[in-house]
């Protein structure tokens, strides 16, 4: 059974209503959980009843992720000309070219309503690949300076026991040895360091240069379809001024 606008609306406010309940509580769901929630609060919106289940409600929101994701890397978050300004038909055409997801037109209502907390989550998204650079590098700093403390202990066992000449000689030269594994492992790990670091930094740089460069395409997309959806227009006006 076809979704009314009505219902879609509904969908959309019980999603939002979901999220902010789940991190007002503070307590984890899973997606199970979170879609059944999902579907408590569109019945409550519904007035109380709604012949749609969870799985119809989970599908549903599929459906309307993936259209807005699709709308975004066409044009963005602008909804003046671009892909508002084309017909139904033509956006269900461009719609099929993006191969296996199920992908609908939405109007500029339901695209607006899902931007004020989607794009939030794309922003949280990004945030937290910045935060993975970071702890990856304490990682690998605490790491380091774990390594060193057991060599620091290994060279305190040794020297614990009473000596003799001899076995103090020996115990030097184990120190000596030890020294020099130590100093090694150090080297070695402050060069595994500084290659991940200069490694993430790297993929770093290549994921702002992507969303940067898919910012573009999105921009000339944008500025392609306006132009030519004002030239069909204009050729429009041109021919019912001709009769």
């Amino acid at each position: 059974m076809r979704w009314t606008s009505d219902e879609v609306m509904w969908l959309v406010q019980a999603w939002q209503e979901t999220k902010k309940e789940v991190k007002d509580s503070g307590v984890k769901k899973n997606l199970e959980e979170f879609h059944q929630l999902v579907h408590e609060n569109f019945e409550k919106l519904a007035g109380g009843s709604s012949p749609r289940s969870v799985s119809a409600v989970r599908r549903q929101m599929n459906i309307l992720k993936d259209s807005y994701d699709f709308i975004v890397s066409f044009q963005g978050r602008e909804q003046e000309n671009g892909w508002f300004a084309l017909s139904t038909n033509d956006q269900k055409t461009l719609m099929q070219t993006d191969g296996g997801n199920q992908v609908r037109p939405i109007d500029g209502q339901v695209f607006s309503a899902l931007d004020k907390f989607l794009a939030e989550e794309e922003s949280e998204s990004e945030d937290s690949d910045g935060e993975k650079f970071e702890t990856a590098v304490k990682k690998r700093a605490a790491s380091k300076k774990k390594s060193a403390r057991k060599s620091t202990s290994v060279l305190e066992e040794e020297s614990g026991e009473l000596l003799t000449p001899t076995k103090e000689e020996k115990i030097k030269d184990k120190r000596r040895r030890v020294s020099k594994t130590s100093v090694g492992v150090a080297d070695i790990l402050d060069r595994q360091s500084q290659g991940l670091a200069g490694f993430l930094e790297k993929r770093a740089d290549e994921r702002s240069h992507e969303i940067e460069q898919s910012r573009k395409e999105r921009e000339a997309d944008q500025k392609f379809w306006s132009e030519e959806t004002a030239k069909d227009r204009a050729l429009l006006r041109d021919l019912f001024t001709q009769d």
